[in-house]
């Protein structure tokens, strides 16, 4: 029985079933380890978790989307009134949830933007190595690539995943991080180059091919504001485009998951003035499809 262990942020672990959840109609022993607003250190650190715990084997299928380089991950025992206890995720820095946390001083003294770019390539080096050694099927998506430092990506103001800084690289051409930072240069073959079979297209590259499925809400004045996050027909697509023949996926499984996103769509459709009703709503599971009782969803959150 081959296991299958995703990693993530809310591109692999949101308010509706995910690319990681649909692959339980498919495998029996699927643990989604994403978390919302998790960032490139804290994933490569839950995946050396996992390993320590479930000593990844050559059966194995593991499955790594990375985030945003703009994200500070940190581990908290204690809850407050915006975060639970445990990884402390909430996007990237430049967030507004974030405003209070990361002032003009904490900025001026921690952040520097290509140390953080190097901290996520080092992750997805020390990642791929680790992968690699124990003999898994492996492969990696991103949100958008990595390399364009968030120049690739449908812009929310509020999310915060782009710097000027990287605005002015981005403007040069392509691969922004390495006209941020020409140094950054020699991570391009080691990450890239060197193991081209096993990247999968980025979500949100892939989601500006079939914008038409994106959900919008309506905000207080009636006007239309759009959840960036791949929606459950964008997933199912995704997975039928990138995964299904590296991986074994059934048609069954890809017609299961179209039913399942029509039946998301009308949900949506109906509580599209009100995104929480309609999170909570999704989340009842309420007359989910038969073709899809076997979706473990929601799960248990893994790791420490």
């Amino acid at each position: 029985m081959k296991r299958v262990f995703a990693f993530g942020c809310s591109y692999t672990a949101y308010s509706y079933p995910t690319w990681a959840d649909l692959l339980h109609l498919d495998f029996d022993h699927v643990e989604n380890w994403g978390l919302p607003g998790i960032g490139n250190r804290a994933i490569a650190e839950r995946i050396a978790e996992c390993h320590a715990k479930n000593k990844f084997t050559k059966d194995d299928i593991v499955i790594v989307q990375w985030s945003s380089h703009l994200r500070n991950d940190w581990y908290s025992t204690s809850s407050n009134t915006d975060r639970f206890a445990g990884w402390r995720t909430y996007g990237s820095i430049f967030n507004y949830h974030n405003a209070k946390l990361y002032d003009k001083e904490w900025i001026d003294t921690f952040f520097f933007e290509p140390a953080y770019v190097m901290h996520t390539l080092n992750s997805i080096v020390a990642t791929q190595s680790l992968l690699k050694s124990t003999g898994c099927a492996w492969y990696m998506t991103s949100i958008g690539d990595v390399r364009e430092l968030g120049n690739d990506l449908r812009q929310n103001d509020n999310y915060g995943e782009l710097t000027n800084d990287a605005v002015s690289a981005g403007k040069q051409g392509k691969k922004a991080a390495w006209r941020l930072a020409k140094e950054l240069e020699v991570y391009d073959d080691a990450i890239w180059a060197d193991h081209k079979d096993h990247w999968l297209m980025p979500f949100e590259l892939f989601c500006q091919t079939c914008p038409e499925h994106t959900f919008g809400y309506l905000d207080d004045r009636e006007e239309v504001f759009l959840d960036l996050h791949p929606t459950p027909r964008q997933h199912i697509l995704w997975i039928k485009q990138e995964l299904k023949d590296k991986i074994g996926i059934s048609d069954n499984s890809i017609a299961g998951g179209l039913e399942l996103a029509e039946h998301v769509e009308k949900m949506q459709q109906k509580f599209k003035s009100n995104k929480i009703s309609f999170d909570y709503s999704v989340r009842k599971k309420d007359k989910f499809p038969q073709s899809v009782q076997k979706l473990m969803w929601p799960g248990k959150p893994y790791g420490f």
